[in-house]
This record gives C-alpha cells, structure tokens and sequence, in this order.
C-alpha cells in the first residue's frame, strides 16, 4: 500500500480512530527520535527541584505560537 492510499484510508476513519492513530504515530516517532526514554526518565526523577510548573509548560506554548 502506497502513502497516499494510507491517507485516504486514514482521512476515512471515525474522529476517535484518528485520534488513536495519530498517538500511534507520535509514540513511534518519540522511540525513534530517543524522545520517549528522556520523558520518561524526567516524569521518573523523584527530584522536585526540576519539575516543571504546569503553567510554565503552558506559557512557553503559548509563546511559541
């Protein structure tokens, strides 16, 4: 199957099915860009001192726009 017939499939997909798909696609390209191990290896640090507030993460979106 080519990737335009992926997407047409895809395009015909229920909201919810997309949504699963697309989760799909983000975490395989997070293992393959080395982002899900640093992830979660920062949502395991027991250390406060370097968490992040959920309003800064909020803010720093927010100015990237």
């Amino acid at each position: 199957m080519n990737i335009g017939a992926l997407q047409h499939e895809m395009e015909s997909l229920p909201p919810e099915q997309q949504d699963k798909l697309s989760a799909f696609l983000i975490t395989l390209r997070m293992k393959r860009d080395g982002m899900l191990a640093e992830i979660s290896s920062r949502i395991d640090d027991p250390d406060p001192g370097k968490w992040v507030s959920w309003e800064s993460v909020k803010n720093e979106q927010d100015s990237g726009r």
